[in-house]
């Protein structure tokens, strides 16, 4: 499990090499050595050691070959097997943390872009103080855009206002700004603060940025005057999605109106709701399909799932909450929680889609539903629409307020209805290996959705299928082996003039053991 980088600097009093910052579970036993192997049986008189001298001859051997290879295949499998890590656990009634991505580089970004360290195509965590701002040094070549996106992570539970927020800024040496983007806190709850800021080699506003060589990112926690005091854990992501061959295409007339407020919502999907947990964040977000699924949320948490959308194709998405399990307080007054729940989407590149506000809940129930534009390369030059310039996996994050624990103590349950509209197209022809920068929809993914499965689940799916076909292959060749083996020593018996060995002794009869440890008698 990757923990989070405390993110001290020179400045701080430390090294400036970080350290970790745990997050308070154990981390998960290893696999407990077998027992010892007992002792053999006690060594007798000559009568024992004759018997099993006797049995032993084209027997015992070949149940001691079969045992040792099948003792081979087990502790193979239990190794590969032991080494996959179930996911942590958490304390009941405790809102989940965001987990950092398992190979996520530590890194501590600098007060000065003299001294920023390098980052590149991948991820990388940090920790930012409030007013705290961090540099880190990016190249770019003159071909692929890059997309880097910021994302704070404040505690479950804690209050983050209007006046917390994140700014990230993409900007050459000279100190000019290719791209901008923020994200601030509402509803007085926390939750992940996401920001992006891309370089746009189409763009013709992006002038100054298209040349290759060394750039800067910026990233800036801003502070309120009731700003949370304490350190967010920062998680960075750089994507570089490849050019295309040939022209960029336009953008198309009408586009701009194909935007969430412009469009009638389409009915959402019916039928009985699946379990579905969601996950701690973009890492390790619960993969769904189109259909209802439902998770029981803490106050206080966020829960991430992640939908495959293909070229062309639109996203809607619809949460709903329930009526209340049980009046508040004596059951007089009003049950209306102001900041009840929030839902809001994001793109591959983990851009928000949208800047959402908390939703209020008056004890009756309540929903919020989101129907994204179609999916094109060539939304990326429009401002309505630019979050849906690329195929592949779009998130959504469902936060519940820490009010909402006095209506539902054991956790709200919440209803998504997800529907992917519209049939997928090809995509624009790219100049690179668009799936291996993180773009596009594979038919893995939609398997993914399809099962509801996260991103460690179908890598232990895979693992599971790989020890599954070499135990077959193991046993094959154990087969093999152990044909060979009788085939040869029939051979020997033959040329010697010995009893061939069988089954059941050299006439095909049970051997009969004569006393005193004396030859087989047949």
């Amino acid at each position: 499990m990757v923990t989070w980088h405390d993110g001290c600097d020179e400045s701080d009093g430390c090294d400036g090499r970080g350290r970790d910052g745990g997050d308070g579970r154990a981390a998960a036993p290893g696999a407990r050595p077998g027992a010892a192997p007992g002792a053999g049986p006690r060594q007798g008189d000559g009568h024992q050691r004759g018997r099993g001298r006797g049995r032993g001859h084209g027997h015992g051997s070949g149940r001691a070959a079969r045992a040792a290879t099948s003792a081979a295949v087990l502790c193979l499998a239990a190794g590969v097997l032991g080494g996959l890590t179930a996911p942590p656990a958490w304390a009941a009634g405790t809102p989940r943390a965001y987990e950092p991505a398992a190979d996520a580089q530590r890194i501590t970004g600098a007060a000065s872009s003299a001294d920023a360290p390098e980052v590149a195509p991948g991820l990388f965590t940090d920790r930012i103080r409030p007013g705290q701002e961090k540099y880190y040094a990016l190249d770019l070549d003159a071909k692929a855009d890059f997309h880097v996106t910021a994302t704070a992570v404040p505690e479950p539970g804690s209050r983050v206002t209007f006046q917390d927020g994140l700014k990230v800024t993409l900007q050459n040496t000279d100190g000019d700004s290719c791209s901008e983007g923020s994200a601030a806190g509402n509803g007085d709850t926390a939750f992940p603060l996401a920001a992006t800021a891309s370089r746009l080699m189409g763009d013709p506003a992006d002038e100054d940025c298209r040349a290759a060589g060394p750039y800067l990112v910026h990233v800036v926690r801003e502070e309120g005057d009731n700003s949370d005091p304490s350190s967010w854990p920062l998680e960075l992501s750089v994507m570089a999605e490849p050019g295309l061959k040939g022209g960029i295409p336009a953008p198309r007339p009408g586009a701009e109106k194909e935007t969430d407020a412009h469009n009638t919502r389409p009915a959402p999907p019916s039928g009985p709701a699946e379990n579905r947990t969601g996950g701690t964040g973009f890492n390790d977000a619960r993969a769904l399909g189109d259909g209802v699924w439902k998770d029981r949320v803490r106050a206080g948490e966020t829960r991430w799932f992640r939908v495959p959308v293909d070229w062309g194709q639109r996203l809607y998405a619809r949460t709903e909450l329930p009526n209340s399990a049980r009046r508040s307080g004596s059951g007089t007054g009003s049950r209306y929680v102001p900041h009840g729940f929030r839902m809001n989407v994001y793109n591959p590149a983990r851009t928000p889609l949208y800047d959402e506000d908390f939703q209020g809940w008056d004890g009756d129930g309540a929903k919020f539903d989101r129907y994204s534009n179609p999916v094109r390369y060539e939304n990326r030059f429009l401002d309505a629409a630019s979050g849906t310039r690329f195929a592949g996996w779009y998130y959504v994050a469902v936060t519940v307020g820490p009010d909402m624990a006095t209506p539902f103590p054991d956790g709200t349950p919440v209803t998504l209805r997800i529907d992917v509209r519209g049939r997928a197209q090809q995509g624009p022809e790219y100049d690179g290996d668009v799936a291996a920068a993180g773009f596009g929809v594979s038919g893995r993914d939609r398997e993914m959705a399809e099962k509801g499965l996260t991103e460690a689940q179908a890598e232990h799916s895979a693992t599971l299928r790989t020890v599954g076909w070499a135990g077959i292959g193991a046993g094959v060749a154990l087969l093999l082996v152990l044909a060979l083996w009788l085939l040869l020593a029939r051979r020997r018996a033959r040329t010697a003039g010995y009893p061939v060995p069988g089954p059941y002794g050299p006439a095909g009869s049970l051997p009969h053991y004569a006393p005193h440890g004396g030859p087989p008698q047949g």
